[in-house]
């Protein structure tokens, strides 16, 4: 029988086995070993969408925490302005991935920032809110421009009374200069409103505004102009240029200028700008004053309390205007005296009417008569002005020279006064005028002394007015 030995190569494979096991069992440890170790230590981050808003809206603040389990608590702090200490909002949760989101509703520039259990925060995100305000440009006569701006704020903000200063340049590259200040008006808990009037020449300008108030860099500021630390604002408009336009009104001074004689002229256009030629010279009135005396006695009336004009009052000042009677002129002078002429020239922003004697002596100037004729209803009591403009335009025909003359056939109504004399130069003849018509109100006043002949003067008149209408 047959003995089997076993080959020799067996003792090989059992030691690569062996070997084997060895490199599993290191493996095994090995992994051990790394599951012992511990993880990355918790970080956090933040961010804003969008990170600057107009007004009060929804702002998305997003995160991501890592090296947290999922569910882990997050807490959001928020510091508004002026940034005191940070205050707890509200808390939330991490989703699987990590990611967190909140939605929060600043009212003014706002800090917020996160923190995870354990103390791990997050770095300190702005959210800046800009502020709100509505401006409103609006061409005003006479010749002037009314700004206006409403600026809307938390409701805790005290923005009301601070001084508001002004400045306005005009034409688009025209130097900046000061305006007269004004201050900030309350118009509800949440706005406050600055405003103010000035007078501009037509076409464009710019104009920037400037407040200081408690917190008022709690909002963004986006249109703050040069110069301003506090609040500000700035932008333009526009004023219309007023009939007659300044070509009729040079051509009117180029005839006025080829005369002889002393003359002025002065137009307050549609837009109620002043414009002329030697429109603040004085003269003596003549009769023109007579349209300051009804005016002068109609407002004594209502001061009086009397409504209507009774049958006596009528007998003098209906000759006065009608037919420029001088006895007349006298009796109403003797009523309403020289300190009702003064009143009424202050009312009409006369600067240069002066009087002596008698009403017959009066100064005035072409500048001052412009602007009563224009003003003339805001100046008589409502319940008197249909009846000084009747008599006003409805004055005797032959009297219904110069600038009724030339206005009237091409579709004006006009309410004037004219005056006529002798003098140390010759002969005064003057005509003050309130012309409407063509969708225009304007008024003129031409003044003449040292004519040659009354005829002369009327013809000055009317060439003047041809001009500015022609």
């Amino acid at each position: 029988m047959r003995i089997l030995r076993v080959p020799a190569v067996i003792k090989p494979v059992r030691r690569t086995l062996g070997i084997g096991l060895t490199v599993i069992a290191t493996l095994g440890a090995c992994a051990t070993v790394a599951a012992a170790q511990p993880s990355a230590a918790p970080s956090v981050s933040l961010h804003a969408a969008p990170a600057q808003l107009l007004g009060i809206g929804p702002v998305a603040l997003l995160g991501t925490a890592v090296g947290v389990v999922p569910g882990s608590t997050v807490t959001l702090y928020r510091s508004a302005y002026p940034y005191s200490q940070a205050t707890l909002l509200r808390s939330t949760t991490t989703s699987a991935d990590g990611s967190f989101a909140f939605t929060v509703y600043p009212d003014r520039n706002t800090r917020y920032s996160v923190q995870l259990v354990g103390g791990t925060a997050s770095p300190t995100v702005q959210v800046g809110v800009v502020g709100v305000a509505v401006t409103k440009v609006r061409a005003q006569t006479p010749g002037k421009a009314r700004v206006t701006i409403v600026v809307f704020h938390p409701r805790d903000l005290r923005w009301s009374g601070a001084h508001v200063s002004w400045w306005f340049a005009t034409g688009r590259h025209g130097r900046f200069v000061p305006a007269p200040s004004t201050r900030t008006v309350r118009l509800s808990p949440y706005a406050a409103v600055l405003w103010t009037t000035i007078a501009l020449p037509a076409g464009p300008f710019r104009f920037r505004a400037c407040f200081h108030a408690p917190g008022d860099r709690a909002l963004l500021d986006l249109r703050r102009p040069p110069g301003c630390t506090g609040r500000g604002y700035q932008g333009g408009g526009s004023l219309p240029v007023g009939f007659p336009g300044p070509a009729a009104i040079a051509r009117a001074e180029a005839y006025l200028s080829g005369r002889i004689g002393r003359t002025a002229l002065a137009v307050v256009d549609s837009e109620g700008r002043l414009s002329g030629v030697h429109e603040h010279w004085t003269f003596i009135t003549g009769s023109v004053v007579k349209a300051m005396l009804l005016v002068a006695y109609l407002r004594r009336l209502d001061a009086m309390g009397q409504h209507t004009v009774d049958a006596f009052s009528n007998s003098f000042l209906y000759p006065m205007i009608n037919v420029s009677d001088n006895s007349a002129a006298t009796q109403t002078w003797s009523i309403v005296g020289d300190a009702g002429l003064y009143s009424v020239a202050g009312a009409a922003g006369m600067t240069e009417f002066s009087i002596s004697g008698i009403w017959a002596n009066a100064q005035i100037s072409a500048a001052d008569q412009a602007k009563f004729f224009f003003e003339m209803d805001s100046l008589i009591p409502h319940e008197f002005v249909g009846y000084a403009r009747f008599l006003l335009s409805t004055i005797a025909g032959y009297e219904s020279w110069g600038i009724p003359a030339v206005a009237r056939p091409l579709g004006y109504q006009v309410f004037f006064k004219g005056g006529w004399r002798g003098t140390g130069l010759g002969q005064l003849v003057h005509q003050i005028g309130r012309l409407e018509g063509h969708r225009h109100t304007f008024s003129l006043a031409v003044m003449t002394d040292g004519d040659p002949s009354m005829g002369y003067g009327i013809d000055t008149i009317q060439g003047v007015t041809g001009a500015l209408l022609g």
